[in-house]
């Protein structure tokens, strides 16, 4: 009652004055606030429920009878599209429940936030034409006196409209176009809805229709069965994605089909918002859905989603400017690694944190690859070459020779028609722990490959253990790199088939800023090596030289830093092992 004193005050002052009409002006009516109102029994259906037409404060009680549970119905109305900010008090010890539904009384969102005694709040419920809301109790025999609160607004441009927890209520928005929205009960779900540029080629639907970009439907008729041969690649597109943060909330962000598969998903901690770079989309999609909710915070019975109905989060999805050349999120895995090509290059950013970023290069045969990724500010970057393993994805190769914002490079990895890389940050210790969580959603990093015919003149990497020791023939020179740093080069020369001794000669040429050595090794029967000649007695680029008799068998050929210090990835050295006479 005291809103309509208020309001009797406001109008014996508006009414009561006598000052000067010639100079007043005249404002218009007087916004007298929220229409106080009070509650109508019976109202615990949709045919009697309270109409509510405009602002107004409601008085009402939940009966606590538990034979018998009170529900309260109200139905808003509007002419115009209206957003209305809906709040609940709840009974003294009571846990209130707020419903809303649509005209065919289908329930679009349930909430029940804060629990006893706490107020439940719905800040931007879309009005266009009626919504019902329902007003109930947690728990049988719990009632009492209680405030309904609806306040009718005029759409605000850039924010969503509730409820959108669904495919078909999704709300629609522009390609970089920016909007605002609530994550307003722990099971709040945002669905934005975002068409993606067309491409002027024509897509496949499952009934083997092509569709045109302009719309018209061309009848592909009942072509032969013929051999399309390997599957291609489904051209892609490549987004960013950000969403700012608000205290105590944690997102989990989807990216889906229209079918609602899920392209790519990722989560924040508490408070934290996400800047995604390089989402990848299907061209073929024409039309994606981003949807925002809160993530699961704490563990066991700590776990939580938070939400706010005070602060609202601002989400932007834009074409990311590489265009082409960009990586695609997800590439987590082998199995979703980004195609690149010798010659070309993806840009690619580490955001958000813990992320790795896989790469693909197809070849026509064998083949060795030179692979440089640049610094990225604020990261120390790591490239890795893969392979698909019985355990998962496995290392073989691993540079981290440079720091922050320094590049990574590794040198003639080999390459039998397909072969992969990895770009992540380097562990660092924080309060005792090591931890991946360096991250930059703002300067990108680039990948180029590099790719040459593997003829046998060069090192294949990896091949510092005796499995994979690249075989050479005598007289047949062969050139590598000490690189990274503590790199270990094996090569094999083969003599188990020769029925006497033979005599060698081994060289191996200085290179710059390396003390190079050459190690001689034999294998024996169960595989471990016996060290049987050594050279490295040389500084900077001197050469090493090694000459023995080798008993028929086999023998391994080391190259390294004899210091295991230091490294050069731009100059070879050159091994060259001959048959010399005695």
């Amino acid at each position: 009652m005291r809103r309509l004193t208020v309001a009797g005050v406001l109008a014996f002052i508006v009414g009561g004055c006598s000052c000067d009409k010639s100079t007043g002006v005249d404002a218009g009516p007087v916004d007298a606030g929220p229409l106080v109102m009070a509650e109508k029994e019976p109202n615990d259906r949709p045919d009697s429920a309270l109409e509510l037409s405009g602002s107004a404060w409601v008085e009402a009680n939940l009966g606590a009878d538990p034979a018998k549970p009170d529900e309260d119905w109200y139905v808003l109305k509007s002419a115009l599209p209206r957003t209305v900010e809906l709040t609940v008090t709840s009974p003294p010890g009571a846990d209130v429940v707020l419903e809303v539904m649509d005209e065919t009384r289908t329930s679009l969102a349930l909430i029940n936030a804060e629990g006893p005694g706490k107020t439940e709040r719905l800040p931007n419920l879309d009005v266009s034409g009626k919504a019902f809301v329902r007003v109930l109790a947690a728990k049988k025999g719990a009632g009492g006196a209680y405030t309904l609160t609806a306040i009718f607004k005029e759409r605000q441009p850039g924010f969503e409209l509730e409820p959108n927890d669904r495919r078909v209520d999704a709300t629609a928005v522009p390609l970089g176009a920016a909007l605002s929205g609530f994550v307003a009960h722990p099971n709040d779900q945002d669905w934005f809805r975002f068409e993606l540029p067309t491409t002027g080629l024509p897509v496949e639907d499952a009934a083997g229709i092509f569709e045109a970009d302009g719309g018209e439907v061309i009848d592909a008729g009942e072509a032969p069965v013929v051999d399309a041969g390997p599957a291609k690649e489904v051209p892609r597109l490549a987004l960013r994605i950000e969403v700012s943060p608000i205290d105590g909330v944690g997102y989990d962000v989807q990216v889906l089909t229209e079918a609602e598969a899920v392209l790519f998903s990722a989560k924040s901690k508490d408070g934290s918002g996400l800047s995604l770079r390089n989402v990848g989309v299907r061209e073929t999609d024409r039309v994606i859905y981003v949807v925002v909710k809160p993530s699961w915070q704490g563990t066991g019975k700590d776990a939580k989603r938070g939400f706010s109905t005070g602060t609202y989060y601002t989400l932007t999805v834009a074409q990311e400017e590489a265009g082409a050349s960009s990586e695609f999120e997800p590439n987590d895995d082998l199995a979703h690694a980004t195609p690149l090509t010798g010659g070309g290059y993806r840009e690619g950013f580490l955001s958000s944190k813990g992320d790795l970023d896989c790469f693909k290069v197809e070849t026509d045969g064998p083949s060795l690859v030179n692979v440089v990724v640049t610094g990225v500010e604020k990261i120390d970057l790591v490239l890795s070459a893969l392979k698909v393993g019985e355990k998962g994805d496995e290392v073989v190769l691993k540079a981290n020779d440079g720091a922050v914002k320094e590049p990574e490079m590794l040198n003639n990895v080999a390459c039998d028609n397909v072969c992969y890389f990895r770009v992540e940050a380097a562990a660092r210790k924080v309060d005792g722990k090591w931890v991946k969580d360096d991250e930059n959603g703002e300067m990108s990093y680039r990948i180029s490959p590099t790719v040459v015919a593997d003829d046998g003149s060069q090192e294949r990497e990896p091949n510092q253990t005796v499995e994979t020791a690249m075989p050479v023939k005598l007289s047949a020179p062969v050139r590598g790199t000490v690189f990274p740093k503590k790199d270990v080069d094996y090569f094999l020369v083969d003599l188990s088939t020769r029925p006497v001794k033979t005599p060698l000669r081994a060289t191996v040429t200085g290179i710059l800023k390396v003390d190079v050595g050459l190690y001689v090794h034999r294998i024996e029967d169960d595989g471990k090596l016996t060290l049987v000649q050594t050279s490295d007695g040389a500084k900077g680029d001197k050469a090493e030289n090694v000459r023995f008799t080798a008993e028929p068998g086999r023998y391994i050929f080391e190259v390294r830093d004899s210091k295991s210090r230091d490294a050069n990835f731009q100059d070879f050295y050159q091994l060259t092992i001959d048959e010399a006479s005695e």
